[in-house]
């Protein structure tokens, strides 16, 4: 799946008819959003809310950002607004990235960066945040490095194509004299030509309180696979 989206710059005037398709208009959705890769500062976008209008939202990479309440559209779009204008002398809408949205009412709108910074474009991804579908005790997998990856959570197995995403739950639990209870074996490969090769393996604690991230990528000061994980506390 190719990741990469150019920038597509549109005049203010055209926002209101990008979201005029909106599903249920008065009804309230609640967005969190989370970018990748992981950035020190990560700059803030502008996300279309309809009617022509946008709002700032925060995109950190370590944690799920405060929650926004906003109308549900039909999709979501970020960029950024201005400071080029129109013949109308109206501010010009740079979008990153667009999706469609989701029918649930708890998204998580992943903005994976195509490039270092965000004007370099964006792969929108909607995750339905819904505790029903992804839950304590969970872990969303996204592969966002250039090779197939395969693992083992707890006994359960998984693969993921460049730009693909799953959500597994382990089954297998164990406990370790002295040790917390809930703990499950996990594993990492990565295919190179046609060998499977391992780049990661450890023992897990599993909580019930909480659901993890985890995403793989390739750095790009290097080109080494790497791993990087966030967890987030349910009440």
């Amino acid at each position: 799946m190719n990741f990469r989206m150019k920038p597509t710059v549109l005049p203010l005037a055209l926002l209101a008819l990008f979201s005029s398709v909106i599903a249920q208009e008065a009804e309230q959705v609640t967005l969190r959003f989370l970018s990748f890769p992981k950035s020190a500062s990560p700059e803030p976008v502008e996300l279309v809310i309809g009617g022509g209008e946008t709002m700032e939202v925060k995109t950190p990479t370590n944690a799920l950002s405060a929650p926004y309440k906003v109308k549900r559209l039909a999709a979501w779009s970020v960029g950024k607004l201005g400071p080029a204008i129109d013949k109308d002398g109206k501010p010009v809408f740079t979008s990153y990235g667009s999706a469609p949205s989701l029918a649930s009412a708890n998204q998580l709108i992943l903005l994976i960066r195509d490039g270092k910074e965000n004007k370099d474009g964006m792969r929108v991804v909607p995750i339905d945040l819904n505790t029903r579908n992804f839950g304590g005790g969970q872990f969303f997998f996204m592969n966002a490095s250039k090779v197939d990856i395969a693992g083992m959570l707890g006994g359960t197995k998984f693969a993921l194509k460049p730009g693909t995403h799953t959500i597994i739950e382990p089954k297998e639990m164990g406990q370790r004299e002295g040790a917390r209870p809930n703990l499950f074996f996990t594993e990492f490969f990565f295919r190179k030509e046609t060998e499977a090769r391992p780049f990661f393996s450890s023992t897990w604690p599993a909580n019930k309180k909480a659901r993890s991230m985890v995403f793989f990528y390739h750095d790009t000061h290097n080109e080494r696979l790497r791993m990087h994980t966030i967890r987030d506390y349910l009440p």
